[in-house]
């Protein structure tokens, strides 16, 4: 049974607040009474509600030496969530003016690719089966009343130990302070030059850095975990440090890039994320009186995540002035949206998506730089169409790639490294100085009098 839901079954925040669904479903199957939990009487925070359960031949995939997931059970076609759409559509911002008449029907769903149709898509996981995968913490086992004793007594010791070190230390502080008196007294000096002396040297680092002892912690762990023990002095003496702190550095970059085991985990995940960007643009806001909005929806039909949103101070009331539609429209938008996409990680990253990423870049960086909004990138004639004319030029163009328009590159490796240099910013554009220009000119003269094509 599938059930639509109009615009009065939400608030203005976009909240669901209607129990049809229901009362209908009662009203038309009367045996479910007592069996359907009222809509306030559901527990959101239960996890059960936010898994999907693996069916018995996915298990035995997953356990196999050679898993081969079956097929998924078939869901509704993307085109159907455009084709039921039951929001009216939005008009078009470009024109900064509330209009009643303007009506846009959904982007058509781009046909996903035959491989992508009979993956598992149970997970996002499952769907990236190249992203390394970052492994959920195993609980620690429950321990019993004679090793709880044997820790009590432990920590009582530690206590105990820890007391008489305070009070050893404060004996000394006050045998320093006292020291320090004398030196006041004796080289007629201020208290701050003494204690800028005594605490000139500092341990900080400006960045966090894989340091070895926290190399040779990680690699006992994995030796522990393999079944091996050796001691941290036997690791000390080992001469593969090297390979302890790349093992270390990636283990860290996986946690960062890497893709969740499972649907429970990416939600946690993205919840304590989010609260945390709510907090820290809510704080942004109350420094620097900027405006702002945030959109987090789910990317696949099958993700488990509840979409949400987020406006700075009176944000919200934006959407509703200048296109006359609540934000909850535009977030439901947003997620149809999204879901009709229908592509993973290698697919956001193939060949003609970054090659649109690079020429979006490259003409955003010249529109910045010249400060022309109706210029456009010409990649034939770059050094007159674009150096001579503007008086900018490009820095940084990655070694081994052909100086050609990004439409025109072929291979994957090629425009990725033109994409992460831009990203990280070793090519971009820059403004020619007057000596520059004039060198620039003179070159272009000695090519014109040569005859050769500039």
């Amino acid at each position: 049974m599938s059930i639509l839901y109009s615009a009065d079954d939400f608030d203005d925040d976009g909240n669901f607040v209607s129990a049809r669904c229901f009362q209908d479903l009662l009203t038309e199957n009367e045996c479910l009474a007592g069996q359907v939990p009222s809509f306030n009487n559901i527990s959101w925070d239960d996890p059960a509600l936010y898994m999907i359960p693996l069916t018995s031949d996915e298990i035995a995939a997953v356990m196999s030496d050679n898993p081969k997931l079956p097929a998924p059970t078939p869901v509704t076609p993307t085109s159907d969530i455009a084709a039921t759409n039951p929001f009216p559509e939005l008009p078009d911002p470009s024109s900064h003016q509330p209009s009643k008449t303007h009506s846009l029907s959904p982007a058509p769903s781009p046909k996903s690719s035959a491989p992508l149709c009979k993956a598992n898509s149970s997970s996002w996981t499952a769907w990236n089966p190249t992203q390394s995968i970052i492994c959920p913490q195993t609980p620690p086992p429950q321990l019993t009343d004679a090793q709880k004793a044997s820790q009590k007594i432990k920590r009582d010791q530690k206590i105990e130990k820890m007391k008489c070190l305070h009070d050893t230390v404060t004996e000394y502080l006050d045998e320093q302070k006292m020291k320090i008196e004398a030196l006041l007294w004796a080289h007629h000096v201020t208290p701050k030059q003494i204690n800028d002396i005594i605490g000139s040297q500092t341990h900080y680092r400006t960045s966090r850095k894989s340091q070895l002892i926290h190399v040779l912690i990680h690699a006992k762990a994995k030796e522990i975990n393999a079944g091996s023990q050796y001691s941290m002095a036997k690791l000390r003496e080992m001469e593969q440090k090297e390979a302890y702190i790349m093992a270390l550095e990636e283990h860290c970059e996986r946690k960062v890039v890497g893709v969740w085991a499972h649907n429970l985990a990416a939600v946690q995940d993205i919840v304590a994320m989010t609260d945390r960007i709510v907090k820290e643009l809510d704080d942004l806001q109350v420094r620097t009186s900027i405006y702002g909005t945030l959109f987090v929806i789910r990317g696949h039909i099958n993700d488990t995540i509840q979409s949400m949103m987020h406006g700075m101070d009176n944000s919200e009331d934006f959407w509703e002035d200048v296109y006359e539609h609540p934000m909850a429209d535009f977030l439901r938008q947003y997620e149809q949206w999204a879901c009709t996409q229908n592509q993973n990680l290698n697919e956001h990253d193939s060949l003609e998506a970054v090659r649109k990423q690079v020429c979006k870049m490259f003409l955003q960086g010249l529109v910045a730089v010249t400060g022309k909004k109706d210029i456009m990138m010409n990649y034939s004639n770059y050094e007159t169409s674009v150096v001579e004319a503007y008086r900018v030029y490009l820095v940084g163009w990655p070694h081994g790639v052909k100086f050609d328009n990004p439409l025109n590159i072929g291979t994957i490796s090629n425009i990725h490294k033109l994409r992460d240099a831009l990203k990280a910013r070793t090519c971009y554009w820059a403004v020619l100085s007057p000596a520059e220009v004039k060198a620039h000119a003179s070159k272009l003269d000695t090519h014109c009098s040569a005859r050769e094509v500039v």
